[in-house]
């Protein structure tokens, strides 16, 4: 758990900015859940290089507990003010949650680590077998003024 709210590092929040690359996404595994039947467990790595950003998106109705492993990473849900969560540090996403800003946005305050720090995280989620057959792009469902012109 923990996380610092983004205002006591003097850190303001913005927009989600399009221009910005996404972070690296791996996905780990998928495992069936024995005792609780039609739901799966998925891992997802995901690294972000400086700079990098996720869109405003939600996860297919999955419950989501992440552990940042290297870095610092910048984290909104739903209306909760903007968070920092350091290595070691961890949160959850409730089904339906909306998450607003998800990042590694190097603004040279330090709080990384240093200055172009990569952040890593791992995110386990429990989510509807069907849903984890699919594959990742059916777990990460990007708002769609966000999503790529077809």
């Amino acid at each position: 758990m923990g996380g610092t709210l983004a205002s006591d590092l003097g850190i303001k929040e913005t927009p989600y900015d399009a221009s910005r690359p996404m972070p690296d996404v791996q996905l780990l595994y998928t495992r069936e859940i024995p005792n609780a039947p039609g739901k799966s467990m998925v891992g997802i790595l995901v690294t972000f290089a400086p700079g990098t950003s996720t869109p405003p998106h939600t996860h297919a109705g999955a419950f989501i507990a992440v552990a940042v492993l290297q870095g610092a990473v910048f984290n909104k849900m739903n209306d909760d003010p903007l968070k920092v969560f350091k290595k070691g540090e961890s949160f959850f996403e409730n089904p339906g949650c909306h998450h607003v800003v998800s990042d590694n946005f190097d603004r040279g305050v330090g709080i990384a680590g240093g200055k172009g720090e990569t952040a890593v995280i791992l995110a386990t989620m429990v989510v509807d077998t069907k849903t984890a057959e699919a594959g990742l792009e059916a777990l990460v469902v990007i708002d769609e003024e966000y999503r790529p012109k077809q």
